[in-house]
């Protein structure tokens, strides 16, 4: 954290790279890029300045998953799915709870493909949530029309919910 930035610093076959993404900006993605030559001259010559094979080796998927989830922690996302939870692993029940919850709520504002915008949200592959999806439908944490879109929670998926409202007050209560 710098100000109102995130700035990711990483070095990549001997170039400093800089990523910086902006808090207050209306997308989650970088703002900006610096790719920076070494600091030793010898190793600058032997790399042939900046190549295809350097710029391939940027993850921006990676560093636009990582601003994404930061932002979210600190309450300054750009994208409602990412506010609500960043789910980059999907494991007990009540991540499939909350991962549950999100998906009924972009079903019940109307989004056409609720996975798709969980994938992109959260920076995952379509057919990673879609498994998920699945998985938590057949667990008994969703339910809908059979052959349609889940489009509510189960009895089970709100009892780990508040359970989790629960600790999240008691939270608040221990800090007072």
């Amino acid at each position: 954290m710098d100000g109102d930035q995130l700035v990711h610093e990483t070095e990549l076959h001997g170039w400093k790279l800089t990523v910086v993404s902006l808090l207050d900006a209306p997308w989650d993605g970088p703002a900006s890029l610096r790719i920076e030559p070494p600091d030793d001259p010898a190793v600058a010559v032997g790399t042939d300045g900046i190549t295809a094979e350097l710029m391939r080796s940027i993850s921006l998927a990676e560093i636009r998953r990582t601003a994404k989830e930061l932002r979210a922690r600190l309450g300054r996302s750009a994208d409602e799915a990412t506010a609500a939870a960043v789910l980059p692993r999907v494991e007990t029940e009540r991540e499939y709870a909350l991962m549950a919850r999100e998906y009924v709520r972009l079903v019940r504002q109307g989004y056409r493909s609720p996975v798709t915008r969980l994938a992109s949200a959260w920076g995952l592959s379509r057919n990673t949530i879609s498994g998920r999806i699945r998985r938590a439908r057949a667990m008994g944490f969703l339910d809908g029309p059979p052959g349609r879109p889940a489009d509510r929670l189960t009895e089970k998926a709100r009892r780990h919910l508040e359970g989790e409202a629960r600790d999240a007050q008691r939270d608040r209560t221990d800090r007072r």
